[in-house]
């Protein structure tokens, strides 16, 4: 175990069983938290395939057909070093607009797709979301479980793993995403909806875009630092919130078209 899994694993822990204790007097219905651990499990296996799919598709629409088809037709070692010399020149240095939409596109909206998902599927069973604190955990459950898997998939240097180590951010990505898909079922406002999926892709994008940035060039050192204090005070404030929230019931009010569907009104 790593430095950086050292740290973020007994945060996670933490999160997790603070998580489970605001429920303690109403838990989830049997096997529902399971389900929402799996699920988040699922989702780093499902993003990393997904990505490796959509890099391979990417680089194969670059290459054109005809190379492609050489690839499998011609296993020559001279063809495959010709067009491997071709891979690497066609990656070349990154960019910020490159580096931009892989962050994005092909890491922020897919990651925070499939929690989406796996925040539906978990809490698709009748009596698991009866309030708005309960949508809130539910997403923030599936993100820890992602975090703790990915933090040990994820390699980097030492600085950054630290740095993404005591940040709970897909705790908090999760939170955030919990938090809106609730407002949406007390209020039916579909910009609730679009804002439980489009706020977390934004401030997950914004965050690694800013930790990749510093990986092309040290000096958007000071960006990286802005946006890793910006993410943390965010982190920082909504576990007050939630706190908060969880004394004084501002999100515990029963949802009446949850519970009449409940109740087979």
């Amino acid at each position: 175990m790593s430095i950086a899994q050292f740290i973020s694993f007994p945060i996670s822990v933490l999160l997790f069983i603070w998580m489970l204790r605001i429920k303690k007097d109403d838990p989830f219905p049997k096997g529902s938290v399971l389900k929402m651990v799996i699920t988040g499990v699922l989702c780093v296996i499902g993003a990393t395939i997904i990505t490796l799919l959509l890099g391979l598709l990417a680089l194969a629409i670059r290459l054109g057909p005809d190379t492609v088809k050489q690839m499998f037709s011609n296993p020559d070692p001279e063809v495959a070093a010709g067009i491997s010399a071709r891979i690497e020149a066609l990656n070349g240095k990154p960019t910020l607009w490159r580096t931009f939409i892989q962050n994005f596109v092909f890491v922020a909206a897919i990651e925070e797709g499939l929690k989406y998902f796996a925040m539906r599927i978990s809490s698709a069973k009748p009596g698991v979301i009866k309030n708005r604190m309960d949508a809130l955990i539910c997403a923030a459950i599936v993100g820890i479980a992602f975090q703790v898997v990915e933090d040990f998939t994820y390699a980097s240097g030492l600085a950054i793993a630290v740095m993404r180590a005591v940040m709970p951010f897909h705790f908090l990505f999760g939170a955030i995403m919990g938090y809106y898909y609730g407002l949406f079922l007390e209020t039916g406002n579909k910009s609730d909806h679009v804002k439980a999926l489009l706020i977390p892709i934004l401030i997950h994008g914004l965050f690694d875009f800013s930790i990749k940035c510093i990986e092309i060039n040290d000096y958007y050192f000071i960006f990286t630092l802005v946006v890793m204090v910006l993410t943390f005070a965010l982190a920082v404030y909504v576990i007050y919130k939630i706190h908060k929230w969880s004394k004084d019931g501002t999100l515990s009010k029963p949802i009446p078209a949850l519970n009449s569907e409940e109740a087979g009104v």
